[in-house]
């Protein structure tokens, strides 16, 4: 088992509302730079769902904003908190 060092990874925590919670886990280089993000959505002290995985970031000439990965993440939002209720078998909207 390897312990990441704390230059290699970051986590990323938004509120998304009902009590979740959205998670991005960046992996980094030895040099620093983004390698991979996985994203999941869940609840804290309970479930978490990944609801999105990217890899291969820091490849000779790929281009990769992580602003722009958040706002892509915000505009499907509705998507991700689906496949998290599907994921965990639960109703998406309590009545």
């Amino acid at each position: 088992m390897k312990k990441y060092k704390a230059s290699e990874h970051k986590v990323d925590l938004y509120d998304i509302g009902d009590g979740l919670t959205l998670m991005n886990v960046i992996l980094k280089n030895q040099n620093g730079e983004m390698m991979a993000i996985d994203t999941y959505i869940g609840r804290e002290g309970e479930e978490f769902s990944c609801v999105g995985h990217t890899k291969a970031l820091d490849q000779p000439g790929v281009i990769f904003s992580y602003a722009r990965y958040v706002r892509m993440m915000e505009a499907n939002l509705s998507w991700y908190r689906d496949a998290f209720f599907t994921n965990i078998g639960e109703a998406p909207y309590k009545l």
